[in-house]
């Protein structure tokens, strides 16, 4: 018997909760900002990919944005099986158990093209000031192959296809979003209740939308010439 679309849109919302509350009780190091914020992002990220990176300060400026308001949890969803697309991943955990998964977060999405070779990873590590000899015996015993399994789970149970993928307060956004929109949906969930959400968020988005295309237009014909 196939479930109900409403079911299934239950089913995800219960799951992203699950995985922000089990987050917010850990506090683990791939969550950046105040824990107790009201507003999590929740993002299906991976470090190959270029509107990932992208993403990365679109994210930090929404963060500098809202403080104390809005959290950032990081799930890891890698862009294949092999061992070279796990690698960066592996090795963000691996700085993570050393206090620095964002540190290596950065900087991993500030050198893409070469994340797949041991060389450079061990290069962010010193520079980044890691204890050598543990941050070694965590990717040859591959430690964070656990946790990142379990987020490609999750990333699988709510659907995900694409990266970036975004869940903000029960919405999901595939793909690079804007500072605005982004910001559209936070004020949304900021408001204090329902009777103040006259609006419903699609017609606030709609709206966002249509006060950048005038500037989006401008941009691709200025690339045309």
């Amino acid at each position: 018997m196939m479930a109900h679309p409403l079911q299934r849109w239950l089913g995800a919302v219960l799951l992203v909760l699950a995985c922000l509350g089990a987050a917010r009780a850990e506090q683990p190091s791939n969550l950046r900002g105040d824990p107790d914020a009201p507003v999590t992002i929740l993002v299906f990220s991976a470090f190959a990919c270029p509107y990932c990176a992208e993403t990365r300060n679109t994210l930090e400026q929404v963060l500098a944005a809202y403080p104390g308001k809005v959290n950032l949890l990081f799930k890891h969803y890698p862009l294949g099986a092999d061992s070279a697309a796990w690698l960066p991943h592996e090795a963000a955990a691996a700085a993570g158990e050393q206090g620095k998964f964002w540190e290596m977060h950065d900087a991993l999405f500030g050198r893409q093209g070469q994340l797949g070779e041991r060389g450079q990873i061990d290069s962010l590590a010193r520079e980044l000031g890691l204890d050598a000899a543990r941050f070694d015996a965590a990717l040859a015993s591959r430690a964070g192959t656990a946790r990142i399994r379990g987020d490609v789970a999750e990333a699988n149970a709510l659907k995900v296809q694409a990266t970036p993928t975004f869940y903000i307060g029960g919405y999901k956004f595939e793909g690079a979003q804007s500072v605005s929109v982004l910001k559209t949906v936070i004020d949304h969930l900021l408001v204090p209740g329902p009777a103040s959400r006259a609006q419903s968020l699609q017609d606030k988005l709609r709206d966002t939308q249509q006060r950048l295309t005038p500037a989006i237009e401008r941009m691709q014909q200025a690339r045309q010439h």
